[in-house]
C-alpha cells in the first residue's frame, strides 16, 4: 500500500481533510479520513495503517466475491434480451418492439454493460470478481479472460467458464494487442496507482480497441447530500474517490483518449446511504426502498450528477 499523500498524483495540488467515516459496511470503529483536491476534486483516502496489507480489508464475504444466481423471470429475460438486441446481440426471445423504440434504446448504451459487438472478440475483464460479468458476455460470444488477486473469487470464476489468471494487475504480464476491449467495472476506486495500471493496460488493448470503466462519482447528489454516509464511498477499500474532472485527467495521463462519459442510474447509493444513516444495513433490500433509489437514479443521471460515472476511452 502507498504512503499517505500530501499533494494531489493528477495535478500535483495540495490536498485538504473533507471528511472522516468508519468502515460502514463492516461497521468497524477505526476512522478512515478523506482529503480532496481542491483543483480537480480528487478525494485520497489517508490510512492511518498504511503499511497494512490492503487485503485485510477485503474478507472471504466482501459482496463482490460472492456466488450470485439470480435467474431472471421470463418477462424480465425477455426485456433484457431486447435490451442486447437493441444493442446489436442479435436474441432469440426477445419482445417485439416498435422500431422507433428499438432505435431509441439502441441509444441509450447506459442500459447495458455490454460493448458494441465487434465480430468475434476477446475480452479483459480486470477484477472479475465471481465471474458473472465475464460468464455473461461469453454467453454472448465473446472470449472472455478475467484477472482477479483473490482466490476465493477467482476459483468461483473458473467454475462459471471463465479463464482467469490470479493475480494482482500490476503483477500479470499481458500479451500485447491481445484485446478488443478491456473492462474495469468498480476497480479504479480500489487501486494504489489507477494511472500506473492503466498505463500497463494501454499495450494489451489492439488499435482501436475499447477501454470501458465505471467508478464512483464524488460530485454526485447523491454524495452532496449523504457526507460521510454514502454508500460509495466505502472506506478504506475505495483509495481513490473520482469527480467527472479528476477520471478525465487520469485517463489522459494514462495515455487514452475519452470517446464518451455518461451519469448512470443506480439504486444502491441512495437506498444504502439512507440505511447507513438510519442504522439499518439490512433496509437497503427493501424494495420500496429500491424504488426510491431508481427514482433519485434517473433524476440525477438526467442531471448528469449521478452516483457513477462510465467511460469509454480508447488508447490515444
Amino acid at each position: 500500500m502507498t504512503p499517505n499523500l500530501e499533494t494531489c498524483p493528477l495535478c500535483g495540488s495540495p490536498l485538504a481533510p473533507a471528511l472522516r467515516a468508519p468502515d460502514r459496511r463492516y461497521a468497524t470503529s477505526q476512522m478512515y479520513e478523506v482529503w480532496q483536491c481542491g483543483e480537480c476534486g480528487l478525494g485520497v483516502t489517508r490510512m492511518p495503517e498504511p503499511t497494512l496489507a490492503a487485503e485485510s480489508h477485503y474478507p472471504d464475504d466482501y459482496e463482490p466475491y460472492r456466488q450470485i444466481s439470480r435467474p431472471a423471470g421470463g418477462l424480465r429475460r425477455r426485456l433484457a434480451a431486447s435490451l442486447l438486441g437493441a444493442r446489436g446481440y442479435p436474441q432469440d426471445d426477445a419482445l417485439p418492439l416498435p422500431r422507433v423504440l428499438a432505435a431509441v434504446l439502441a441509444t441509450i448504451r447506459c442500459w447495458t454493460w455490454c460493448p458494441p459487438p465487434p465480430p468475434p472478440g476477446k475480452l479483459l475483464d480486470v477484477g472479475c470478481a465471481a465471474g458473472a460479468y465475464g460468464a455473461a458476455l461469453q454467453r454472448l460470444g465473446w472470449q472472455v479472460v478475467g484477472i482477479e488477486p483473490n482466490a476465493r473469487a477467482a476459483s468461483l470464476a473458473r467454475a462459471a467458464g471463465l479463464e482467469v489468471w490470479q493475480n494482482a494487475v500490476e503483477e500479470t504480464d499481458l500479451p500485447a494487442g491481445a484485446f478488443d476491449a478491456i473492462t474495469l467495472w468498480h476497480v479504479l476506486e480500489h487501486l494504489d496507482r489507477p494511472v500506473a495500471v492503466l498505463q500497463r493496460l494501454r499495450p494489451a488493448l489492439r488499435e482501436g480497441g475499447l477501454l470501458l470503466l465505471e467508478t464512483p462519482n464524488r460530485e454526485g447528489l447523491g454524495a452532496l447530500l449523504a457526507g460521510s454516509y454514502w454508500f460509495h464511498l466505502d472506506l478504506p477499500r475505495h483509495r481513490y474517490h473520482f469527480t467527472p474532472t479528476a477520471l478525465v485527467k487520469t485517463l489522459t495521463l494514462a495515455g487514452y483518449r475519452l470517446l464518451r462519459l455518461q451519469h448512470i442510474p443506480n439504486p444502491h447509493g441512495f437506498a444504502g446511504s439512507l440505511a447507513y444513516r438510519l442504522g439499518r444495513r439490512n433496509l437497503r433490500e427493501l424494495p420500496l426502498l429500491q424504488a426510491w433509489g431508481w427514482a433519485f437514479g434517473i433524476a440525477t443521471a438526467a442531471l448528469r450528477r449521478s452516483d457513477i460515472m462510465r467511460a469509454y476511452a480508447t488508447p490515444v
